[in-house]
């Protein structure tokens, strides 16, 4: 059989190349195939029995150029390649693209075929040269012709040049005159390529459905509740935690009018017309803050159902992080857990310090809570609203806490941030700075704070310029300052300026009654229930407590989490307590019985708290109070009682009517007994 032989016509070299490859691939093995592109010019004559033209405009354009002795003119049709389908496929729902051809024609056939190959999630505008600036376009489509799109357009994509469709190249082979089993080669061949076309548009479908389940579960897990409206104020997203709340359920909500679902009018007046970021309302007993976000571009509504609780601890995380930085207080005088004497005298010294804008030197043992009272003193201070920062001179190196606490110029040393850096007293201004581990800095940086608390003003390093500051300055140590004066480590006119103000906090054996305070608020905040067994709460109140609270917190966390059950015992110990210089101290006294022990409790709480008014408690007080309990105790029986606990150092009893006083050793073995009787009874 002899081919028929056939002559291409298109407009541009590119689109001519991308034709006849198709039409070779299709029509190669049957006939005769040349091209000719317009703009490369076309011979005088054309001598093939078949004319195929790319599309009617150029088939308008070039048909007075030549002589045509063709028996057949073919004017194509051309639809999108399939290969670039998926392109198309991923621009977002509802987006606006400018579609840029070579013409105007050209773009609207282009346009149609994108719609009747089922591409119509998107808004096709054709483009015009020298029409209209599409300002709010930010994508455009182009079969090949990109360099006509307009360079402010922030995405083009090239979907390659449009292809022959099905009936131009069945009407080529009727005039081909090929047999019908050539034919039905030929239409297996293009719609092996349809097939693959739909296999595309089938994958995108199960992906965006596979993509739609995953979102919605992913949203079922989200413990907000979650709340989506589009520009008609139809639901689109409504998912689990909102079902629970309103009692309806998601599918019977989805693209209904949100007024129609929702009973309660102030809820969607908020949604679909509120002002505020955020508003509180009670829904069927519940406390909820609902967070509302309009997104402008998409003409949605987000709204965020989350309940008080959550909206608190998230302000809490906020803080936090504000807090990581350095810049703010994390404790009052409320966090400093203790009821003995001695911190209750602390705690009031150190408000009244807290009101002065002198150097504070804080002085203790290491974990009895120093920077607990530094944070307390700068939130009770007049500077509360300005900004603290903290900073461990040990846990740095000497350059770099030069660095740190004063700054630097930029080209200092290699490494140095461009423009230099503030450094923490420049920060500090207006507020608060509190230098913990004060005992370990060098000379050369003892000298640099001299001259800040001298003169009130810092010098960058590398820099000239001098900076004044207005910093309140709080340190701390439980190194011996004086000593190491003595071994010249320590320079005397800087001691002297830091501890113009001093507070003490004594170590944990100094206030053993509040070792059951602690205990007990460590397990609050740990949020487990648990009970202490008698012989722990002994030992802890025997023990020396060497890293004092910080130990103490340590000992408490390690036993709450290996402990079976909710009970604590002393197997729970952990093996190296005592270990580290915390030996034991010996025990209290043992009571008889529990009738005594009781009476102990009741004789020293009346006199703790007669004391606590400024007054001491005679033997007639206490045995009339004892009247009121669940013992009866005369005048004789408490004299005999209070021998017992003046011999042990508890009490110290007056001469005739000056009444008797408990002793700093007598509130701790108060607390030791009020543990044990809370145990027993």
């Amino acid at each position: 059989m002899l081919k028929s032989s056939l002559t291409l016509i298109a407009g541009s070299s590119k689109t001519t190349q991308a034709l006849q490859e198709q039409l070779e691939q299709l029509l190669g093995d049957y006939v005769y195939i040349k091209s000719h592109a317009a703009d490369e010019g076309i011979p005088q004559s054309l001598e093939d029995t078949i004319i195929l033209y790319s599309s009617a405009s150029v088939y308008d354009q070039t048909k007075g150029m030549y002589s045509v002795n063709a028996e057949k003119i073919i004017v194509g049709k051309r639809t999108v390649h399939h290969e670039y389908i998926d392109k198309l496929l991923r621009i977002p729902e509802d987006s606006s693209v400018l579609v840029v051809n070579d013409n105007d024609d050209a773009t609207i056939n282009l346009i149609e075929s994108l719609y009747q190959l089922g591409i119509n999630h998107i808004q096709f505008i054709p483009f015009r040269k020298g029409g209209l600036f599409y300002d709010d376009v930010r994508i455009a489509v182009s079969p090949g012709e990109t360099h006509l799109c307009p360079s402010y357009i922030k995405e083009v994509i090239d979907i390659g040049v449009r292809l022959f469709d099905m009936t131009t190249i069945l009407e080529v082979v009727e005039c081909c005159g090929l047999s019908k089993d050539i034919s039905s080669k030929i239409s297996e061949r293009y719609i092996s390529n349809i097939i693959e076309l739909q296999r595309k548009l089938l994958h995108a479908e199960r992906d965006a459905k596979q993509m739609s389940e995953h979102i919605q579960n992913v949203l079922g897990t989200v413990d907000d509740g979650i709340l989506v409206v589009n520009q008609e104020g139809r639901i689109t997203v409504f998912n689990e935690r909102l079902t629970a709340l309103f009692h309806i359920v998601a599918q019977d909500v989805v693209n209904e009018y949100v007024e129609h679902v929702m009973s309660r009018r102030d809820i969607t007046d908020f949604i679909m017309n509120g002002k505020d970021e955020s508003k509180f309302f009670d829904i069927d007993g519940v406390d909820v803050v609902i967070f509302r976000l309009q997104m402008m571009q998409e003409n949605t509504i987000v709204a965020t159902f989350k309940s008080v609780h959550q909206a608190f601890e998230i302000e809490k995380t906020a803080q936090r992080e504000m807090r990581n930085k350095g810049f703010h207080t994390k404790y009052g005088f409320e966090d400093i857990i203790g009821e003995h004497i001695v911190m209750k005298e602390r705690k009031r010294i150190a408000k009244k310090l807290a009101l002065s804008e002198h150097p504070i030197l804080i002085q203790g043992e290491t974990g009895t809570g120093k920077e607990l009272f530094a944070h307390a003193i700068h939130e009770h201070s007049l500077r509360k609203n300005g900004p603290f920062l903290a900073v461990n001179c040990s846990a740095l190196t000497e350059s770099l806490l030069e660095s740190e606490l004063f700054g630097y110029e930029e080209g200092t040393f290699t490494g140095a941030q461009k423009g230099g850096k503030k450094g923490l007293f420049e920060l500090a201004d207006n507020g608060t700075i509190f230098l913990d581990e004060i005992g370990d800095i060098s000379l050369t940086v003892q000298s640099h704070l001299l001259r800040v608390l001298q003169e009130g003003e810092i010098r960058r390093i590398g820099g000239v310029r001098i900076i004044p500051v207005n910093v309140r300055v709080i340190t701390a140590t439980n190194k011996d300052l004086q000593g190491k004066i003595r071994a010249g480590s320590f320079k005397v006119d800087l001691f002297y300026r830091l501890n113009v103000l001093n507070l003490c906090i004594p170590p944990l054996i100094e206030r053993r009654a509040d070792i059951p305070i602690l205990i007990k608020h460590f397990i609050t905040k740990s949020g487990k229930w648990v009970k202490i067994e008698q012989d722990v709460l002994e030992y802890f109140m025997q023990y020396e407590w060497p890293g004092n609270i910080r130990e103490l917190k340590s000992t408490i966390d390690y036993m709450l989490t290996i402990c079976e059950g909710n009970i604590v015992t002393k197997g729970d110990l952990p093996s190296m307590l005592g270990q580290e210089g915390g030996s034991v101290k010996s025990e209290y006294p043992v009571c008889g019985s529990i009738l005594e022990m009781k009476e102990h409790v009741f004789i020293l709480e009346v006199i703790k708290q007669c004391n606590e008014k400024g007054k001491a408690a005679s033997r007639d007080l206490l045995s009339s109070k004892s009247k009121e309990s669940d013992f009866a105790l005369s005048p004789q029986q408490i004299r005999r009682r209070l021998d017992i606990l003046e011999s042990e150092g508890f009490v110290v009893k007056g001469r005739g009517r000056a009444g008797t006083k408990i002793t700093d050793a007598g509130i701790e073995y108060l607390y030791f007994l009020k543990s044990k009787y809370a145990v027993y009874c």
